[in-house]
């Protein structure tokens, strides 16, 4: 059976004893007009249930909670700034070296004395046949692309859904990669290398991993308390600590509505009053 919040539980309960009082109620009309038909009886009070007050304890089973949690992200401005203008840089990086057709030649030599493999990297060798002029362009620097950053930076803190931030990081991220790309005039050599926009679509799971990493719980809070509806069941648990119990002490106090004519105007109004 599924598990119900504590809150509707208490609820019905309390409802449940409000429609045993309307019963015993109507009841007692029905016996009113009975006796007022009858010679004798109509000289007797009519019975009535009443309960002045009531006290309830009963044992429910915690079943769970429904939980509700505040995020953020955390990332420090600078910190950001810094880390989007190095991933943005390491792709005209990139670019760049398949351009020049400079690439790293990871070789394995084999020393006779030890016989162990030593891993040699980083050994760059320039295209045999082209131009001798470098068209390397500058590495792009923070003060560049910091109205870029702050936009992206301020979209990320002022979101509703910080859990996700997949739709503003594509959109921001997609922006600064295309804008700093064109600003190189590497656009043309970038779509040649990457047909299928390789480059852009791996970057754009660094920069969503990265901002997912600094995005934390900033609040948690119950909505609901959820409770077992089976009471039979409480008698097996043996975890007490999962039992819960609800004492309660209901006062009754009768309502009446009465109707009240104004002599001034003629109009009746209505009144509620409590026994």
């Amino acid at each position: 059976m599924a598990d119900i919040t504590l809150s509707d539980y208490v609820g019905f309960i309390f409802s449940e004893i409000t429609r045993a009082r309307d019963h015993a109620d109507r009841v007692s009309k029905e016996i009113a007009l009975l006796y007022a038909q009858d010679e004798i009886l109509k000289s007797f009070s009519v019975p009535r249930f009443k309960i002045p007050e009531m006290e309830l304890t009963i044992p429910v089973i915690i079943s769970g909670a429904k939980f509700s949690t505040a995020l953020f992200f955390n990332m420090e401005k600078d910190a950001f700034s810094n880390f989007i203008t190095n991933k943005i840089n390491n792709v005209i990086k990139t670019i760049l070296l398949k351009k020049n057709n400079i690439i790293k030649d990871f070789t394995f030599i084999v020393k006779d004395d030890f016989k162990k493999p030593i891993f040699i990297k980083d050994i760059i060798r320039p295209r045999p046949f082209g131009n001798k002029a470098s068209t390397k362009k500058t590495p792009l620097k923070a003060d560049i692309v910091d109205p870029l950053m702050n936009g992206f930076y301020e979209d990320l803190k002022a979101s509703t859904d910080p859990a996700n931030p997949d739709n503003i990081s594509q959109v921001k991220w997609a922006i600064i990669f295309n804008r700093k790309i064109e600003e190189q005039n590497l656009l043309a050599d970038y779509k040649n290398q990457n047909p299928n926009n390789e480059l852009f679509i791996q970057t754009l799971a660094e920069v969503i991993q990265t901002i997912k990493a600094n995005t934390i719980v900033s609040s948690t809070k119950i909505d609901n308390l959820l409770v077992d509806p089976e009471t039979n069941a409480v008698k097996n648990v043996n975890n007490q600590s999962s039992i819960f119990i609800i004492k309660a002490k209901i006062m009754e106090e009768g309502i009446f509505i009465r109707s009240i004519k104004d002599e001034d105007n003629g109009n009746e109004k209505q009144v509620v009053e409590f026994e």
